[in-house]
């Protein structure tokens, strides 16, 4: 079964309302470019445990079949009085007893087997529910780690490209004697430093694309790209609203159904109690008496004096009890884990926005007064390198507080997820 064909279609990932990163990595036109979604379907057909799962529930169909099944019949034999003394020497007072047994359940066992059967076989379709949530957090994630080090590979590029033509406008004036030759050796050094931090970002680039990848190959890939845009919303959504969320989460509806179950394996103990009857008959041959035979039924019932199954009941019962506790802790659990994750989108969106409408314009009508100033001879060249490196400076922040945001969407996401049971 492919599950990925039950989820929905996702747009992913990030939106700048406010503007877009003109940053972007040096992609080959051969390589491929791949987008959350098809990364998420291809995480799931290669997931083992998704197979898994739909082993587990055909085992759990299994358990159903058999849990319908009446008890067999048994059928015996019993020799009597042979190989013995006197008259009863050889087989002169033989007695031969054929007959069958059967066991009728009481209480309705049967339906109540049955009826625990079909709820533990539902606890399996719960957890292919909450494996789901848990691989598109993890594969969101890792896509958005690849997203931004594709950003901050293309940042790096301007930053080494603009540095090497400042190196080679040093260079002329330097010749020119129009600036010391000591900026051409500061010119120089931000060269280095700037191929260097590409080279970092290179590999970083390249190491996040191999996490992401083996989601899906057993092999270190990263012939490929991602597609998508970063998405920083205007307003984040209300806590309250993403809190009431939690209890349609897989994580927290699965205790209804295991109520269920707790309840049906009550219901199963208390039929236990009740006594089964077993009747049995059969014939009787005696040689004895010139070979004379007749017929015997006979009815058994257990009296259930000392055990009446009350430790198992009171243990179901009280396991019953504990679902309700079971599902306050995980919810406890989840809104604490969701509280820790909003106040980081809180943050990281307020820091997005900040350095986008205020300093983001700044350092750019900074690099444009210095560059108009150098222009006329106000600034020496070195106050230009400074401006520039400001803007950088700034735009690599926004890219550091965007990838806090997507992470913390990405878990918030993962957290509220809606179950499709």
């Amino acid at each position: 079964m492919h599950y990925f064909q039950k989820f929905k279609q996702v747009s992913f990932i990030l939106l700048l309302p406010f503007g877009s990163l003109s940053a972007k990595a040096t992609i080959g036109p051969d390589v491929e470019a791949v987008s959350y979604t098809q990364a998420l379907q291809r995480a799931i057909a290669a997931d083992p445990r998704f197979e898994l799962n739909a082993t587990l529930a055909e085992a759990s169909e299994g358990q159903v079949e058999q849990a319908k099944l009446r008890p067999n019949p048994v059928v015996g034999t019993e020799i009597e009085n042979f190989l013995g003394t006197g008259p009863l020497r050889g087989v002169q007072g033989l007695e031969l007893t054929l007959g069958i047994s059967q066991v009728i359940e009481t209480g309705e066992k049967r339906a109540r087997r049955t009826d625990l059967a079909r709820a533990e076989g539902a606890l399996i379709d719960w957890e292919r529910e909450s494996l789901m949530a848990r691989i598109e957090a993890s594969v969101r994630s890792a896509f958005v780690d690849v997203l931004l080090a594709q950003e901050v590979l293309g940042l790096r590029g301007e930053q080494l490209d603009l540095a090497e033509r400042s190196a080679e406008e040093t260079s002329r004036l330097v010749e020119a004697a129009r600036s010391p030759k000591v900026e051409q050796t500061r010119a120089e050094l931000a060269v280095r430093r700037y191929r260097f931090a590409r080279q970092q970002a290179e590999r970083g680039y390249a190491a996040a694309k191999s996490v992401l990848s083996s989601f899906w190959s057993q092999s270190a890939d990263t012939d490929f790209s991602v597609a998508g845009d970063v998405k920083l919303k205007s307003k984040p959504p209300e806590f309250s609203k993403l809190a009431a969320k939690l209890s349609h989460t897989a994580a927290v509806a699965r205790y209804a159904v295991l109520e269920q179950a707790r309840q049906a394996a009550v219901d199963l103990e208390r039929a236990r109690a009740t006594p089964d009857v077993e009747v049995f008959a059969g014939g009787r041959y005696l040689n004895e008496e010139a070979g004379n035979a007749g017929f015997l039924i006979g009815v058994e019932v257990p009296w259930p004096i000392f055990d009446k199954n009350q430790g198992n009941i009171r243990t179901a019962r009280a396991q019953l009890r504990a679902v309700d506790q079971e599902r306050k802790a995980a919810h406890r659990e989840l809104m604490i884990t969701l509280n820790r994750a909003y106040q980081q989108l809180l943050s990281a969106h307020e820091e997005s926005i900040a350095i986008h409408s205020e300093l983001l314009p700044a350092a750019e009508a900074t690099l444009r007064d210095t560059e108009e100033g150098y222009e006329r001879g106000q600034f020496q060249q070195l106050v230009v390198l400074e401006s520039r490196r400001a803007l950088f400076e700034v735009r690599e922040a926004y890219l550091e507080s965007l990838q806090r945001y997507a992470t913390a969407q990405a878990e918030i996401e993962s957290l509220t997820r809606p179950a499709n049971l």
